[in-house]
């Protein structure tokens, strides 16, 4: 190859090479600023109810062996080549609310979409309980993503399929798992499982906060091994956070024996 065609070469590389490195620099400034905005915004709250930030060494949700981050996302060899970097736990935050101790976690992955990859977040808010009968309860969804109504019958409807996959532990024991009659009142908006359907620990005033506070509390929650949890597919929301939480326990607070001694 003559010195012309050598330059030629070299010019075609950098043309190719250098918007690639500059995308992928402007990317990651906008995220390092965005995590920086983010951490600043967790840190102010956490500040403000006498909380603490946890760093990635020790941020991982306490419910993790009981439910993995990104439980849907790993396993299985489609999800394997689509993982560039495997779920991690960035930060926590640790406080203590009207008596209760809660956990909020945010872990994240980086998995390839169809113009390169993406960085992937999640959170969890776990609330220490004293040992309950393993139960979920999960919101029922009328209306598809385009606000379309969905058949009564249809899994949607019946509250999803994570409400019907029995907790690990009662997983591990064989334990049945089956679902609990609720009243009419709760029931049009809500689904509930538990290994112990007759006991369930459901007292009336639960269920009447459950009815009132549908729209604030999560879609899903999880008694399991003293704890009540509860993860979304998204980042730590510091503007909406308390709202969840404090409807979270006003819950067991209506649950007699939910506190811990």
């Amino acid at each position: 190859m003559g010195e012309f065609e050598l330059r030629i070469a070299l010019a075609v590389l950098v043309c190719l090479v250098l918007p690639i490195s500059l995308t992928f620099w402007w990317v990651r400034r906008r995220e390092r600023r965005e995590d920086r905005k983010h951490y600043e915004a967790l840190a102010a709250l956490t500040a403000s109810i006498g909380g603490v930030v946890i760093g990635r060494d020790e941020a991982t949700a306490w419910s993790t062996g009981l439910r993995p981050p990104f439980k849907t996302h790993v396993g299985g060899l489609i999800n394997w080549m689509g993982t560039v970097r495997k779920p991690r736990f960035e930060t926590a935050l640790d406080f203590r609310r009207d008596g209760w101790q809660v956990r909020v976690s945010e872990a994240s992955m980086r998995r390839a979409v169809s113009n390169g990859t993406s960085t992937f977040y999640e959170h969890r808010i776990d609330v220490a309980t004293a040992p309950l009968p393993p139960m979920k309860l999960h919101r029922r969804l009328h209306t598809d993503f385009r606000g379309r109504p969905v058949k009564p019958d249809s899994i949607l409807a019946l509250g999803g399929k994570p409400v019907r996959e029995a907790p690990v532990t009662v997983a591990q024991q064989q334990g049945q798992w089956l679902e609990v009659n609720l009243p009419l009142s709760v029931s049009t908006d809500w689904v509930a499982f538990s290994s112990a359907p007759q006991g369930a620990p459901l007292t009336p005033e639960a269920l009447e906060w459950l009815s009132r506070n549908t729209g604030a509390l999560p879609w899903g929650l999880t008694f399991e091994s003293g704890l009540l949890y509860a993860t979304w597919p998204t980042r730590i929301q510091p503007q909406t956070l308390l709202t969840t939480v404090d409807a979270m326990l006003g819950l067991l607070d209506r649950i007699p024996g939910a506190r811990r001694g």
